[in-house]
């Protein structure tokens, strides 16, 4: 688990739906938003795009500074690629200020599948994080690894992803030894805190 350095002390969760049928075409555009961002002082850290019949596009980048989309929103060249992408996504975007519970060093690996998981979270986040803390190790273990994992309590949402040598088709095939792994199954009470939760598959997008 890793302490977002000073550098980049401030982390935003970045959300919105894509068209399906322009998939393709925004993450074509992706590069150019890592590029800007960069320009601007960010660290891009991800940028996975759901492989689902509506999918969503999440992103998680971080600035040393809280207001840094204010010099990114008066770049002509962000405004170009705004526009660009206009046809391709729907104005459903979402941006949480989040706190990053762990963000390993990344690693590339286009040959896996990111998994993303969405918590909402009741009770006590610091009972759910003890738990969840103690599952990472276990889900790696594996084979499963860990991504990111970032926490907006505010609004009770805990998101983070991990990834595996294998399709969708495969991934509740090798769950299943996982989820029988006695150090899991004493990790089952996780459950009591998650008043609901979404697992998606998403690629991973070059950051």
């Amino acid at each position: 688990m890793l302490d977002p350095p000073a550098a980049w002390a401030h982390t935003w969760l970045h959300r919105f739906s894509v068209r399906r049928r322009a998939a393709q075409a925004f993450a074509d555009t992706w590069a150019a938003e890592v590029t800007l961002r960069r320009r601007h002082g960010f660290v891009v850290h991800y940028g996975l795009l759901e492989a689902t019949d509506e999918p969503k596009f999440t992103a998680l980048y971080s600035h040393a500074e809280d207001a840094a989309g204010a010099t990114l929103a008066t770049d002509p060249d962000w405004a170009e690629l705004t526009a660009a992408r206009a046809p391709l996504a729907f104005r459903n975007v979402l941006i949480r200020p989040v706190r990053v519970e762990a963000l390993p060093p990344a690693g590339t690996a286009p040959d896996r599948l990111a998994i993303l998981r969405r918590y909402s979270i009741v009770g006590d986040w610091g009972e759910f994080l003890g738990i969840w803390r103690r599952i990472v190790p276990v889900r790696q273990r594996h084979g499963f690894r860990l991504l990111f994992a970032v926490a907006d309590e505010p609004t009770s949402m805990f998101t983070w992803a991990f990834d595996f040598a294998g399709e969708w088709a495969d991934f509740a095939a090798a769950q299943r030894p996982y989820y029988a792994d006695p150090d899991r199954v004493a990790l089952r009470g996780v459950i009591d805190y998650l008043a609901d939760y979404s697992v998606a598959p998403a690629r991973l997008l070059p950051a």
